[in-house]
């Protein structure tokens, strides 16, 4: 019996050893790339810039009409509606004597 890794032990340490030598290299040279086949690079925007192209988009009626309060008012009665049982009474207590008539 002989003491000491075993062969795929072995093979990790190789592994890790030629990555970590690897990590120590210098990136390559690579020319710096201008657009793709599929056209130039996009131009980068600022966000305001963006924002005043769609300042007048389809959702902004209705936001600038509904107040801030009223839509949280909306979302509170939504998660109220949320908040009630998924299976109706009756539903429920005819599953539960389906599930006892089972026992």
């Amino acid at each position: 019996m002989t003491a000491g890794f075993g062969h795929g032990t072995r093979r990790a340490v190789l592994v890790l050893a030629a990555l970590g030598l690897t990590a120590c290299l210098a990136p390559a040279d690579l020319p710096e790339r201008r657009g793709t086949a599929q056209g130039p690079t996009p131009e980068l925007l600022p966000i305001r810039d963006i924002l005043a192209q769609h300042a007048d988009g389809p959702n902004t009626a209705r936001l600038s009409e509904t107040s801030t309060e009223a839509r949280a008012a909306a979302l509170r009665a939504r998660a109220a509606r949320l908040r009630g049982p998924v299976i109706a009474a009756q539903d429920r207590d005819r599953m539960n004597g389906s599930a006892a008539a089972l026992d």
